[in-house]
């Protein structure tokens, strides 16, 4: 199993220098509320295209100095398997501040290629609210779901609402020549088709291992994607058919689209419906622990879907709020999906079912020590 062998942080939020070893069996940080385990998940998030778990500016990531000074931050992380290592690393750029930088073994790189590397899937408080919060939020957790199995999806994305935020200035400014829009259309299309064929197979990997019928205590979920484009994916369409009714379809809708001032139809406004499957009732009108135990489920069986070896399990007070039970069958599952976990709470009793199986840490003032 390739796993995380050190990590060295470097002016990262509330660590000066830091320098930890892992062996590869689950990472257990405990400490105060406010003293880093969270910042330390953060920086492992990093290692991902995207912003991050909390989705924070390059700028708010560096170590507040002194006077209102910061200095440029670095994450760097050496992943090793059985045969090989590689040392990955991303940081700020002094002179630009706003910008990030991705270094793979000393070469320049881009976050799709980290994802080449490392799968990383990651479970926060802030999420608890996802069946209950707007759509665009379960779109980013299978995007970020999608982009495990396919590494060039986040560009994809990126791509699309680069093109879309075109699309709607013409809108907005009543532009009625085609030939403005033609460009913006065709990329649209294009990368539009392909995120959605990664949605839906993403998806069916999901509902698959979902109905395999593992032994998880964590209650099912039946999965469904809300979005025309997903719709036309499903029914059989290939992408380059899939782009070419995409793009006659957004041409069709420019007068009205252009009366709303923006574009009404495609995989942005796309929704990953969950229901809780023995209840038959969706997520959202579930309790919030009931919510709570479908998300923990939910990002489990992402986990069991992945067939690279590298993945990165992110968990942040998962347990805060479990009783032992409950903890004792996460921690179950946990060992047996063979994945590098990284755990945090606020006190080391919260792991006991670990049973001596995991590397625990206490994490005091941006000081990470071994207990």
């Amino acid at each position: 199993m390739a796993h995380i062998s050190r990590l060295r942080l470097t002016d990262f939020r509330n660590y000066r220098t830091q320098d930890v070893e892992f062996s590869g069996r689950p990472v257990v940080l405990y400490g105060a509320n406010g003293s880093g385990k969270t910042n330390l998940l953060e920086a492992l998030s990093l290692l991902s295209p995207g912003r991050g778990l909390r989705h924070a500016k390059v700028s708010h990531l560096a170590r507040r100095i002194k006077d209102g000074q910061v200095a440029a931050w670095g994450v760097n992380a050496d992943l090793v398997d059985h045969e090989s290592s590689v040392r990955l690393a991303v940081g700020q750029v002094p002179e630009y501040s706003h910008r990030r930088t991705v270094r793979i073994d000393g070469r320049a790189a881009t976050g799709t290629e980290l994802a080449e590397y490392l799968s990383l899937i990651w479970l926060i408080p802030a999420q608890d609210r996802l069946f209950k919060g707007p759509a665009s939020d379960r779109r980013k957790l299978l995007d970020r779901f999608s982009l495990a199995h396919y590494p060039h999806h986040g560009t994809l994305v990126l791509e699309y609402e680069k093109a879309r935020a075109q699309r709607n200035r013409l809108l907005a400014d009543d532009v009625r020549d085609g030939g403005w829009y033609d460009a913006y259309e065709t990329t649209m299309a294009e990368s539009g088709a392909w995120i959605a064929a990664n949605r839906v197979d993403t998806l069916n990997r999901l509902v698959a291992e979902i109905d395999a019928g593992t032994d998880s205590v964590f209650p099912k979920s039946t999965l469904a994607l809300d979005g025309i484009t997903e719709e036309l994916c499903q029914s059989g369409l290939d992408p380059d058919d899939l782009a070419s009714a995409l793009r006659d379809n957004l041409v069709r809708s420019r007068d009205l689209d252009r009366r709303a001032g923006r574009t009404l139809s495609g995989v942005h406004g796309s929704d990953l419906c969950v229901t809780y499957a023995d209840k038959n009732m969706a997520a959202a009108d579930c309790s919030t622990g009931e919510q709570k135990a479908l998300l923990t489920g939910l990002i489990l069986a992402q986990a069991r879907t992945l067939s690279r070896c590298s993945r990165l399990i992110l968990l942040d007070e998962i347990v805060a709020h479990l009783d032992e039970n409950w903890r004792a069958a996460l921690i179950r599952e946990l060992t047996a999906l063979s994945s590098q976990v990284f755990m945090t709470g606020t006190e080391a009793y919260l792991f006991e079912a670990f049973d001596g199986c995991a590397d625990v840490y206490e994490v005091s003032n941006g000081n990470i020590s071994p207990r």
